[in-house]
């Protein structure tokens, strides 16, 4: 279990080493690193650096282990230093960590992703389809911290699904013991204490993050994170993306048969789909032929040979498997035996079962393929749609199934959400295999850029922290959002994915508290309130709630922002830029108006314009 936080600053015994890092503004310790230190050890180490600079105003010395260092000394990363204490990162687990006190010592250290051309060659594409290589983004990193007398040019930053135990030690040990919090990519939305001198302590911490493979990408996409960011770039989200503990375990789940993909693989004539209308979309499922094929190039990605094509997916272990999303199937007389069970498992929602007895034989039959050659190997594939719900049969022990769940209904959509955490629990009675989700938070916002309108801001940010504290404790290794929420809920959904034992409403009252200083009490009862009206069920009583969904377009400013609720909304926010004290508070209560409060504003008025053209 992960200790709270500043526990490291109170707890105090004869046990426990403090090491000094800064006296009265002056470098009182040195960062020592491996003479040939790893990706993750070289970016740890400047993270250490900068935030220290920030704090104190003090530059700590780096040096290498190929010399002695005197004095206090925080060793980072793998080094000589570190095996003389009898620490090796080849001796922990994937994503373990140490953060550790020796005397005058810090040891921040785990196992990291080794720059090798063996290492380099690995293969892989991820579910949003960048190769390994690619989420190993290069970056300026003074540029990026607002800090240029650190300028050491471009570097390349750890890739998102490699090892880096070392950063993920340093991130906690400046959480934790050093005060600093990223609420966002830019420096804006840093929080950074200031002083003069800063020394450490605490009990020593090993653990690894509780979800293994964490695939939430905010990247300020969607109006209302991008507003609350406020000025960013790209590679400053990149960075902000590993300090948030993305990544992780090597995963991936996508469709994989499209008709960009089925341009340059599976052209055999013989296993085409006989549907006209699905030909060089979807492929004859129950051909044999296509069986041992695709089990092939399972092989050969497992095997190393060769590269994935753009469109295909597949990490690690893991070798990607998912139909085009249309139900153009093949007619075939086989593959219609298989849909004929589906026919009646309609449930009137976007999941059901139409076509899961027909997918699912097809991956079975890949999987039993693979495991003669490859027993600790998976086929992955999402359970989506028309088969989200479980087949009638068991699967084959090296298939891993992730279910797609729609969990932006949940708090107002019993239907959804009964018949979606249903299916969720019936997989693990067919299915044996690891088990990731793909969660959607697309509604309203999905819709409302698509229309052209503007939806109520839909905060669900204790809902949230219950699922997934749900998803982890139900033994999920690993989670992809698709979609964007606000600023906060997506700040307490990382921390949660790394201990579900978050006191939620702690780091709620500490964001607004630390963010928004003076005008935070005012800023919290304005997000609670956006909360408590956008997860009242009663606010999508019918005809605002149907079987298959929600009219989120009419509820929005008919039954969720009424002019009470924006009366009390307005006052909040007018009461919080009052409030702001520094013109720090006061830029961030700025942004968060123009993100929120301004585009709910434009919403209402945008709705009745629409009403009053539409009365006769």
């Amino acid at each position: 279990m992960r200790l709270p936080l500043f526990l490291g600053l109170c707890l105090l015994s004869p046990a426990l080493r403090a090491v000094e890092m800064v006296r009265e503004g002056h470098p009182a310790c040195t960062l020592v690193l491996a003479e040939s230190p790893t990706p993750s050890a070289r970016l740890a180490a400047l993270e250490i650096r900068s935030h220290v600079l920030k704090t104190t105003g003090a530059d700590l010395p780096v040096r290498t282990d190929a010399g002695s260092v005197s004095g206090p000394r925080i060793l980072v990363g793998e080094s000589r230093a570190t095996q003389a204490l009898g620490l090796r990162a080849g001796d922990f687990a994937p994503q373990e960590y140490l953060v550790a006190f020796r005397p005058d010592t810090v040891v921040l250290l785990g196992r990291d992703w080794e720059d090798t051309p063996e290492h380099r060659r690995e293969d892989g594409r991820t579910t949003g389809g960048e190769s390994l290589a690619e989420t190993r983004h290069r970056i300026d990193y003074a540029a990026a911290v607002g800090l240029p007398s650190l300028a050491t040019g471009v570097i390349e930053l750890p890739g998102l699904f490699d090892d880096q135990g070392t950063c993920l030690a340093t991130y906690d040990f400046l959480e934790r013991l050093c005060g600093v919090r990223w609420y966002g990519p830019s420096t804006t939305n840093e929080v950074v204490p200031s002083r003069t001198s800063l020394h450490v302590d605490g009990p020593d911490v090993r653990r690894s993050p509780a979800l293994k493979h964490r695939s939430a990408l905010p990247g300020g996409n969607w109006p209302f994170l991008k507003g609350q960011w406020g000025t960013f770039t790209r590679e400053q989200v990149h960075l902000f993306w590993r300090r948030s503990r993305q990544g992780g375990e090597r995963w991936a789940g996508n469709h994989t048969f499209h008709r960009e993909t089925l341009k340059h693989a599976f052209q055999n004539p013989e296993y085409q789909c006989q549907n006209p209308r699905g030909l060089g979309s979807q492929l004859c499922y129950s051909n044999p032929k296509l069986v041992a094929e695709v089990a092939q190039a399972a092989r050969d990605f497992f095997d190393g040979k060769g590269t994935l094509p753009v469109g295909w997916k597949g990490a690690g272990n893991y070798f990607a498997l998912v139909p085009d999303d249309n139900m153009n199937l093949c007619t075939c007389p086989d593959c219609q035996a298989l849909l004929k069970p589906g026919a009646g498992l309609k449930t009137g929602q976007f999941a059901s079962a139409e076509m899961s007895a027909y997918w699912f034989s097809f991956v079975n039959a890949v999987a039993r393929e693979l495991r003669k050659t490859h027993p600790d190997k998976f086929i992955a594939t999402l359970a989506y749609w028309a088969y989200t719900l479980p087949p009638n049969f068991p699967m084959e022990p090296n298939v891993s199934v992730s279910p797609c769940l729609q969990t932006c209904y949940y708090p107002v959509h019993t239907g959804v959400r009964d018949l979606e955490m249903k299916a969720f629990r019936d997989w693990s009675a067919v299915s044996s295999g690891p088990r990731y989700l793909w969660v959607y938070y697309h509604h309203p916002m999905e819709p409302a850029l698509i229309d052209h309108w503007k939806c109520f801001p839909h905060v669900m940010v204790h809902e949230t922290a219950q699922l997934m504290r749900t998803f982890i404790r139900e033994g999920v290794r690993g989670i992809y959002e698709c979609g964007e929420q606000d600023q906060l809920e997506q700040y307490v959904m990382a921390r949660v994915w790394d201990d579900p034992d978050t006191d939620v409403d702690a780091v709620i009252d500490e964001f607004f508290r630390l963010y928004f200083g003076a005008a935070g009490p005012s800023m919290k009862a304005f997000y609670l309130r956006l909360e408590q009206v956008a997860t009242d069920p009663a606010h999508f009583a019918p005809p605002y709630r149907k079987a298959g969904g929600i009219e989120w377009r009419k509820a929005a400013w008919e039954t969720l922002g009424t002019a009470e609720q924006m009366e009390y909304l307005g006052t909040r926010m007018d009461t919080a830029a009052r409030q702001a004290q520094t013109p720090l508070e006061q830029q961030r209560v700025a942004l968060w108006r123009a993100a929120l409060w301004d585009w709910m504003v434009a919403g209402r008025e945008q709705a009745l314009a629409a009403k009053r053209s539409a009365a006769p």
